[in-house]
């Protein structure tokens, strides 16, 4: 009876981890040219917009290789959309300056590997958005795709937003200046 038990679940062991392996998927990924003391880094884009926090162990961090003409491996989960970006640290003060996640999902590809193994070749960049060729096994397309459900906002939704966050706050001083008036008056009796 022992036995059998051992055996059940050193099946349950191996028919788990053949699964593991059949979920994830090996993306080659270069730079035309190099790329000097850059990084591909890579997140979980399944269910939505990432953050982008690129902490080792952040939620939706799925870790990094650094760019290179000759190419290097990154085992990617199959089937599910993955942010990948290039990042620059000379970059950073514009990144930052034009927005953080937003300017980092403009720049970055969103790919979702179909095959066992893809490849993604980064040909060249138009205004920091990258052009880029793949093989077989591998859809590509902006990261700004993730936002198709409304979750990314136009700059006209932000000056709407801002513009009433100010009217609020103005009435709420009109608000807070009668009450003072009451107050005031209420002393003087």
């Amino acid at each position: 009876m022992v036995r059998f038990k051992l055996f059940l679940l050193s099946m349950m062991t191996l028919s788990i981890s053949v699964h593991l392996q059949a979920e994830e998927a090996v993306l080659d990924i270069s730079i035309q040219g190099g790329a000097f003391n850059s990084k591909f880094k890579f997140f979980d884009a399944s269910d939505g917009c990432p953050e982008y926090v690129d902490i080792p162990g952040a939620k939706g961090f799925l870790g990094d290789v650094f760019a290179s003409s000759n190419g290097k491996t990154k085992k990617l989960p199959k089937g599910e959309p993955v942010h990948v970006f290039l990042f620059r640290p000379r970059d950073t003060p514009g990144i930052t300056a034009a927005g953080g996640p937003r300017e980092i999902r403009r720049r970055a590809l969103q790919v979702t590997l179909t095959g066992d193994s893809a490849e993604l070749v980064y040909t060249g960049f138009e205004d920091k958005v990258p052009n880029w060729r793949a093989s077989d096994g591998v859809l590509v397309e902006p990261a700004t795709a993730c936002a198709s459900d409304g979750e990314e906002h136009s700059e006209d939704d932000i000056d709407e937003d801002l513009q009433e966050d100010a009217e609020a706050d103005s009435h709420n001083d009109d608000e807070e200046e009668d009450s003072l008036d009451d107050t005031a008056t209420s002393a003087q009796h």
